[in-house]
């Protein structure tokens, strides 16, 4: 490479590396990654991807580009423990193996690996302890019961294989915390105590809770019926946000705060009169609108929200058979135009839009406007003050 080569590659990226600091958002962010990529800098793209995504959990792209990355670090020892899985299996390699497919974003190949090794070695604890972590998060994520459920089967055969595993007995509280089970959550943060008593978040924790029994659906017993409860009303009891075991348990993420409506009104009118866009609906968990636009020649604002609600119930009923969690987006093809329908946050929102526009700059449109309107909450505030 010559030296101009190198000073235009170097201006490229401080250039871009400039914009995700003075205006970030998940496509400067994506782009500056993609960018280091293209100039074969995996590590470094690695590291902005997961920087981006501290701020922006819900990007596609930086996913993408994050999963790229440790694809091509982990190829050569995928390979290896896949071949090792065939010719010397043990409950490592399979729980190593799972391990990988997780961290690479591929759930259900986890699972598969996971449930191979149950199958093998039904004695040991390691791929339960795996399928509980993964079901327990798509369920705080997505609150889909049969997620919750499961989670709640691998967890306790856990305990039931090693009544020590303070991780396993962490989950379940976690799990029974944000079900509204109060007394179980307890019983099972005791467990921990016994084992850790230097545990100081969760001695805290304990007595905060004092000797309140269950007080939300308490009439509810099984955890089940708890866990389909949620699933048809769209919320739990209790937040997992604020049991003691969030980093415990092996999930990342931002901090998500709570949205501000107004600026996304203004934001959607501003979108709404780009080139390409004819109808954009916001709705909230309940389906009402926050915030709509219409360029008057296609759907009227009800019909659009009418059909960005059927497209979210059919995605979600396909999801749920597929058994690949809830919606995350969607895409129709009509002869009026395509329409984007995609869930982030909590919102459901929906996209009618023709060309020049295509499907992957419209995700891109709608990650960024959610993202901007995201208010970071007060402790994120203080932090960064």
């Amino acid at each position: 490479m010559s030296i101009a080569d190198k000073l235009r590659r170097w201006r490229d990226l401080a250039r871009l590396k400039a914009r995700v600091r003075s205006e970030p958002s998940p496509s400067a962010w994506g782009e500056y990654a993609e960018r280091l990529i293209a100039f074969g800098e995996i590590d470094e793209a690695l590291a902005a991807a997961e920087e981006g995504m501290r701020s922006f959990p819900d990007s596609e792209r930086l996913a993408q580009v994050k999963l790229f990355a440790k694809k091509r670090s982990l190829t050569g020892q995928l390979r290896k423990l896949r071949e090792d899985a065939q010719r010397r299996p043990s409950p490592v390699v399979f729980t190593q193996l799972a391990a990988i497919y997780r961290e690479l974003g591929s759930q259900d190949e986890a699972l598969e690996a996971a449930q191979q090794c149950a199958d093998r070695y039904p004695l040991n604890e390691g791929p339960h302890l795996v399928t509980g972590e993964i079901r327990l998060e798509r369920w705080l994520r997505d609150m889909i019961a049969k997620d919750g459920i499961l989670a709640e089967e691998a967890l306790r055969r856990v305990t039931r294989l090693n009544g020590h595993n303070v991780r396993a007995h962490m989950l379940l509280a976690e799990l029974y915390w944000a079900a509204g089970d109060v007394s179980a959550c307890r019983r099972h943060l005791r467990s921990v105590l016994s084992i850790t008593p230097a545990a100081k978040e969760v001695q805290e924790f304990v007595r905060s809770l004092g000797s309140a029994e269950t007080e939300e659906n308490d009439e509810i017993r099984d955890f089940g019926d708890r866990a389909r409860a949620i699933e048809e009303s769209g919320g739990f009891p209790r937040q997992a946000s604020d049991f003691p075991s969030c980093d415990a348990s092996g999930r990342t993420g931002g901090a998500r705060g709570r949205l501000d409506v107004e600026s996304l009104r203004a934001d959607v009118l501003a979108l709404g009169g780009g080139e390409g866009v004819r109808n954009i609906a916001v709705l909230d968990r309940d389906g009402d609108i926050l915030a709509d636009h219409t360029d008057g020649t296609g759907p009227t604002r009800r019909q659009f929200c009418e059909l960005v609600t059927a497209t979210a119930s059919v995605a979600d009923d396909a999801s749920r058979r597929m058994d690949t969690g809830a919606l995350v987006r969607a895409e129709v093809e009509s002869p009026s135009g395509n329409v984007t329908v995609v869930r982030v946050r909590g919102l459901t929102i929906g996209v009618l839009y023709s060309a020049p526009l295509r499907g992957e700059r419209v995700w891109e449109l709608v990650q960024d406007l959610v993202a901007r309107n995201s208010q970071a909450p007060a402790s994120a505030e203080a932090a960064r003050a």
